[in-house]
């Protein structure tokens, strides 16, 4: 678990405290297969009382194993994913019904979910190892980074057979 104690940050406005946690993906409690499953996460930031709510400012570093979406192949990336979120005590007077806030009782806040979520919807949607990935072939199946396959131009829909007769 990763608990800041808000007590010394609480006690005045401006008050800053900062927290750093090495965890993993399992005690985090993220179920089933993650890119990040056999890496180290640590968690590095700054506890902000600005008055009406602490503030919670930080960053999630750790390395992500992924399958590339072309090539299949798999290659590792080094992630900084940035979080943040406002803390109100809740036994306080809301502030802005509107406002998107996390509430905490005592004098503690529990930061495991806000790390877990960040950690979930830093995941890329279409993973690529690298922006001039060319894939595999659709003919042979070749890995295209690697070789080059003798079948790229030479197959021909059957439908288009009738056209190839006319550059004859």
């Amino acid at each position: 678990m990763m608990i800041i104690n808000v007590l010394l940050a609480k006690k005045a406005v401006g008050n800053r405290q900062t927290f750093e946690f090495i965890t993993s993906a399992e005690q985090l409690a993220i179920e089933g297969e993650t890119p990040w499953m056999d890496s180290v996460i640590q968690i590095e930031g700054e506890l902000i009382n600005n008055g009406r709510v602490l503030a919670v400012r930080g960053t999630i570093s750790t390395t992500a194993k992924y399958q590339c979406s072309c090539c299949l192949e798999e290659f590792t990336v080094a992630m900084e994913i940035p979080f943040g979120d406002n803390y109100q005590q809740a036994n306080d007077e809301i502030i802005d019904s509107e406002a998107n806030l996390t509430y905490y009782t005592g004098d503690e806040i529990d930061l495991t979910d806000l790390v877990r979520e960040s950690l979930i919807l830093a995941e890329p949607i279409k993973c690529v190892c690298s922006e001039n990935c060319r894939g595999l072939c659709p003919h042979c199946g070749i890995n295209l980074n690697t070789a080059q396959c003798d079948c790229q131009g030479k197959i021909i829909d059957p439908r288009l057979a009738v056209l190839q007769q006319l550059l004859k």
